[in-house]
């Protein structure tokens, strides 16, 4: 709950380019979503600053916060936890990122072929 916590987050490595590439390729409609920390009430304002920072504002336009993210729907998931948000009842295929199978963005990229 410390004041700037999200608008400070590092970057991971290779992830705000391969973002913008994925944005790029017409293959896919890129949203992000991701999950407030309802202990931090700024998170919702500071994630979203964070994302204009990094991608822009068309991205912010296309920025989901959602405490439950099966609510959603999508082909894909890419996040680093598989349960605990929803993921387990995403309708898509969830890319476990940091696990063996995608332990980075490159074999992201690759899996998704962009």
């Amino acid at each position: 709950s410390q004041y700037g916590f999200f608008a400070n987050l590092p970057e991971i490595e290779n992830a705000v380019d391969t973002v913008k590439d994925l944005i790029a390729c017409e293959k896919y409609d890129t949203y992000i979503l991701t999950a407030p920390s309802v202990l931090n009430p700024l998170c919702y304002t500071e994630k979203r600053v964070w994302i204009e920072q990094k991608f822009g504002i068309d991205l912010a336009h296309k920025l989901i916060i959602s405490p439950n993210k099966s609510l959603l729907k999508g082909h894909y998931l890419i996040d680093d936890n598989i349960s605990g948000k929803g993921q387990e009842g995403f309708e898509g295929e969830v890319i476990h990122f940091g696990q063996a199978r995608f332990p980075d963005w490159k074999a992201v990229r690759e899996y998704l072929g962009f």
